[in-house]
């Protein structure tokens, strides 16, 4: 269920796993565990904890030398980093999981770190270089003869190949991942399937895709992919001069894309809404965004209300260490006690 996006299940198994390592203090398995609790918050609305969980696991296994954990984790946070537009980050971590991954031979952290890559270089407006990530990430999937629809970045090349004028590639691409998401026949791949469909389809037929593809959202718990999919329909119905119904769909897209922290992709659906007429205000930046990795991860344990003492112990940490990371986060945030820091944090997620 965690890797599916289907069901909350798969969250309620990494939590668990990840409350025993901790009382035992099982550093070892820490990097593992916390891995997956961060991939099953960025696959939903919780990217702050998922951002904090990333960080843990790669500091904890450098200090470990499980070089495999270190590139999964460095790839998937590079990968979340891409949707929240930290360009300079994003960059060095995929390098950095691109580095290890050619090294070690493992392929699942070379996909994850270039399609990392390529949803950078989409977010921030580059299409042309994107299907060049993407193009090298399917390039991979071949290589090694993995057919996993679920590691194919074709959705994302659809909307490069639109975005620079490649219709014919773009209908291709469509095509040919509709036919694999088909064969899997699971809800996530069902639903970018039809997104990208829509995008491709005729004039009479792009509504009905886009109306499968809401169907099947309903059955995951990826907010991003959804916003994706209000975004393109709202720009599908622009492009058509539907500019009220595709106001609609753009303000629920940006509405999701702030909510999460996906700035790129928030600025580019009010540059569609802007070109229907209507502007909405960008967002406050939130001061969340400032904290280090080490401040993230002791104000989401302290906003759980975790004492000092168990957080400094959660992260392997003296006390005194904590309370002076935990004045820094209350600059920072400007809050004044636990309870403000616990609706600060709970804001974010």
């Amino acid at each position: 269920p965690l890797w599916l996006r289907e069901a909350a299940e798969g969250s309620a198994l990494v939590d668990r796993a990840l409350v025993v390592a901790r009382t035992r203090s099982a550093a070892g398995v820490l990097p593992w565990v916390l891995s997956h609790v961060a991939v099953d918050r960025a696959t939903t609305d919780r990217w702050a904890e998922a951002e904090a969980a990333f960080y843990e696991a790669i500091d904890l296994a450098r200090e470990s030398g499980q070089e495999a954990e270190l590139a999964n984790s460095l790839a998937r946070l590079a990968w979340l980093e891409a949707r929240e537009g930290k360009e300079d980050r994003c960059r060095a971590h995929a390098d950095e999981a691109l580095t290890w991954s050619r090294r070690l031979d493992l392929g699942l952290p070379e996909l994850w770190a270039l399609n990392a890559l390529g949803d950078l270089e989409l977010g921030r407006g580059r299409p042309g270089e994107a299907s060049l990530r993407y193009e090298e990430q399917l390039a991979v999937l071949q290589a090694r003869g993995i057919h996993d629809v679920d590691l194919s970045p074709a959705p994302d090349l659809v909307e490069a190949y639109l975005r620079t004028g490649r219709a014919d590639a773009a209908a291709d691409t469509a095509a040919a991942y509709g036919y694999e998401a088909a064969v899997k026949g699971l809800p996530w791949a069902l639903a970018r399937a039809t997104r990208s469909r829509g995008l491709v389809a005729a004039e009479d037929e792009f509504e009905a895709c886009f109306a499968e593809a809401f169907a099947r959202h309903a059955e995951t718990l990826d907010s991003f992919e959804v916003a994706r999919t209000h975004l393109a329909y709202g720009s599908r119905l622009r492009r058509h001069r539907q500019r009220v119904r595709a106001r609609e769909e753009l303000r629920e897209a940006i509405d999701i894309f702030d909510r999460l922290g996906a700035e790129p992709w928030s600025e580019i659906a009010r540059a569609e809404l802007a070109a229907t007429g209507e502007t909405v205000r960008s967002r406050d930046s939130a001061n969340i965004a400032e904290l280090t990795p080490q401040e993230l991860q002791i104000a989401l344990l302290l906003a759980e209300r975790r004492t000092t003492r168990e957080a400094a112990a959660a992260l392997f940490l003296s006390p005194k260490t904590v309370e002076y990371h935990l004045r820094s986060v209350y600059r920072k945030l400007g809050v004044a006690s636990r309870d403000e820091l616990a609706g600060a944090m709970g804001r974010a997620r």
